[in-house]
């Protein structure tokens, strides 16, 4: 809980400041896995930026659009948590200062994640399950990197639309409830989005820029 702090100490110091324009929105694809996700950056200069991106995740049982149906003997796989992200933003194209209408973007992140996950286990015998199951839970919180890249629009004078992709590292301990790709983890989501590195979350962020 350390890096939350500091991070909402740090942002917030870097804001009192009349000269920072501040943005704030919400981010649309993580509500498909039930997560909702307030995203905020904070500018001095069109070049660069900084973020500070809060959410929760309610009781969801997503594991990625696609599914791979790899049967591990556990059912019912609800996933819970908050999640803290903070970060910077570079903005390639005005580097130089200009303000520009759309610019590329790229980014990165540390994540702070909170997770607990519930299900239902099959247990397993004589080398094949069995036909009961047992309640099975785990907690934790994990502390991982993140990269963005995408664009940025201005649509009018307060309004800034984002979109892009988020990819995720996450270092966690293994306590998965069975296998690692179908455990949704807040903030990040699934391994399965991609089958190769996973982790691969959209950005759709439709933002509010309060005038200064």
């Amino acid at each position: 809980m350390r890096l939350l702090f500091l991070s909402v100490f740090f942002l917030t110091s870097a804001t009192c400041h009349a000269q920072w324009k501040t943005s704030v929105g919400i981010n649309i694809p993580p509500i498909i896995a039930k997560s909702a996700e307030i995203s905020s950056e904070f500018r001095h200069h069109p070049g660069y930026s900084l973020n500070l991106n809060l959410g929760r995740t309610f009781k969801t049982s997503h594991i990625g659009l696609i599914d791979y149906k790899v049967y591990d003997g556990v059912s019912q796989r609800q996933t819970s948590g908050t999640f803290l992200k903070a970060g910077a933003r570079l903005y390639p194209t005005s580097i130089s200062g200009k303000q520009k209408r759309n610019h590329f973007f790229v980014g990165a992140f540390f994540v702070l994640s909170q997770y607990r996950q519930t299900a239902l286990q099959r247990e397993f015998s004589d080398s094949e399950f069995t036909d009961t199951y047992t309640p099975v839970s785990r907690k934790g919180t994990v502390l991982f990197p993140a990269a963005t890249i995408g664009f940025q629009h201005n649509l009018t004078r307060f309004l800034i639309l984002d979109w892009g992709v988020q990819k995720s590292f996450v270092l966690r301990e293994n306590n998965y409830l069975g296998r690692r790709d179908r455990n949704y983890q807040p903030g990040a989501g699934s391994a399965q989005s991609d089958p190769f590195i996973g982790y691969f979350q959209g950005i759709l962020s439709l933002k509010y820029q309060f005038s200064n």
